[in-house]
């Protein structure tokens, strides 16, 4: 048997209205953790588009570890549209960590240059290529906490489908070295911006599977395909990506 106040309770919560979602049913949103490893991501994100783009060339030597988005700003017809001088859109993506990051054999007393490195690699590759000039590439980059960096990297490249990342492979490729130059096939980067000292048809004599000329029809396919979208399309379309295989970004590429 209910007590009295037990019974007015019961009452007051009967003629309670429900909040609905207009069908019937009561919306059950999910809670939003600002410490979720997703939000977490995008706050490193946010704080890298809030650092001013500079030239490439102009990187200072900085110490640390971090992510970096590259964005071009020429007259190339092939990138014409994502080329502006607002550093929008991404042309490509990347992360730096120590080299023994990966395995946890990073010397925490000695400074790492890895993210200026990093840097400077793609300055020289952008450099010999032909068909490019690097003062038309400006650069955005955030030390980072080397936790987050493959996690950053992640969302960043899932939201902003970088065309280097995705439709051209090979921008971010090293020297295999002499002994192995001449069993793998040219980078399909190097096939569309050809220069690089070490893929040279003479070094690298294997052609890229991909012809010049898929590659670049891959190219204006997908940046055509994202101009088409509006930023809501996408936004809707990436919040609605699952986040498996997330966890795999956290595994440091020393590579990148």
């Amino acid at each position: 048997m209910l007590s009295d106040s037990d019974a007015n309770i019961r009452r007051r919560q009967a003629r309670r209205p429900r909040r609905t979602n207009g069908d019937g049913k009561v919306a059950r949103p999910i809670p939003y953790d600002p410490l979720s490893l997703e939000n977490l991501a995008h706050s490193v994100e946010r704080a890298l588009l809030d650092t001013d783009p500079v030239n490439i060339t102009e990187v200072p030597e900085t110490v640390g570890a971090g992510i970096y988005a590259l964005y071009y700003t020429g007259d190339e017809p092939l990138y014409a549209p994502i080329s502006n001088q607002e550093c929008s859109t991404p042309i490509y993506v990347g992360k730096a960590v120590p080299q023994g990051g990966r395995k946890g054999l990073v010397d925490p007393t000695k400074d790492s240059y890895a993210l200026w490195t990093r840097l400077q690699e793609h300055k020289e590759s952008l450099e010999q290529a032909e068909n490019l000039d690097v003062s038309d590439f400006r650069a955005r980059y955030l030390v980072v906490v080397p936790f987050f960096v493959g996690l950053a990297e992640e969302i960043m490249i899932r939201k902003y489908q970088p065309v280097w990342n995705l439709k051209l492979d090979g921008f971010g490729n090293h020297d295999p070295g002499e002994n192995r130059r001449g069993q793998g096939q040219r980078p399909a980067w190097d096939e569309v911006h050809p220069g690089r000292w070490w893929s040279q048809p003479e070094r690298m004599p294997k052609p890229n599977k991909v012809s010049p000329e898929t590659s670049r029809e891959n190219i204006r396919d997908h940046l055509a395909r994202l101009s088409a979208e509006t930023p809501v399309e996408l936004d809707m379309a990436r919040a609605l990506e699952d986040l498996d295989g997330m966890q795999s970004a956290l595994d440091f590429d020393d590579a990148e």
